[in-house]
């Protein structure tokens, strides 16, 4: 289970859900435009929480490059001291960040040295020439491509998924049938690098382009198994 932040008490709260029902977390530190200042309490109340036997990942930021919320520099300066921090705690997992595809062939180069495993997030939705039945052959090809970025890393799709309410993206519709179509291609394709996106719907969220923001809760596919 993928959780981006500290706040809402979420260590606490899903990392005792996680343990009482054998998951494992990938934690999240979460960089606003505040940037270092206002992300590194985070890197405290992990190390205070310390429950390294849950952790798979840690992820210092999320497509805080691709909003420009930091530098380069400073993004591998916070990661490099991070993990000082999480090391000297004892955590001993992998530690990375999060961008578009994009921003890794603009920025990977600088950022392989202070990573562990190449991260990103992908969605095949918002290529107008995928769709639903499509969806795995796209996260399949956009990995190749992150591959060749850090070589001899590996990689993960850390968000990805597929909205079921919202207007088309041309071939690329929203809907409950297209939704559970596009995770059961992504999961028959790369299902064990990829994390799905998201829990439950985020109705706080701004529509976003073709109103679909609010709309990639996918819980209720995995309930009912639908997409298998």
């Amino acid at each position: 289970v993928r959780i981006y932040s500290t706040d809402c008490s979420g260590l606490e709260n899903v990392g005792a859900v996680a343990r009482s029902v054998g998951l494992k977390l990938i934690l999240g530190v979460f960089i606003e435009s505040s940037g270092v200042p206002g992300a590194q309490p985070q890197v405290s109340e992990i190390v205070a929480w310390g429950q390294w036997d849950l952790v798979e990942m840690i992820i210092i930021g999320n497509e805080a490059l691709f909003n420009n919320y930091l530098s380069v520099s400073d993004l591998t300066g916070f990661i490099s001291s991070s993990k000082w921090a999480f090391s000297n705690a004892g955590y001993t997992g992998p530690i990375t960040t999060t961008e578009p595809l994009d921003s890794w062939i603009q920025e990977g180069a600088s950022l392989c040295s202070s990573i562990d495993v190449v991260a990103a997030n992908i969605h095949a939705f918002f290529n107008a020439q995928t769709d639903a039945s499509q969806a795995g052959a796209f996260i399949a090809s956009e990995l190749a491509i992150l591959g060749g970025i850090c070589p001899g890393k590996a990689t993960y799709v850390v968000e990805s998924g597929w909205p079921h309410a919202g207007q088309p993206n041309g071939a690329a519709i929203p809907g409950p049938t297209e939704q559970a179509t596009a995770l059961a291609s992504i999961q028959s394709t790369a299902g064990s690098q990829v994390v799905f996106f998201t829990y439950e719907d985020d109705l706080w969220k701004a529509p976003g382009p073709f109103g679909v923001e609010q709309y990639w809760g996918c819980a209720d596919v995995f309930k009912n198994g639908t997409a298998w």
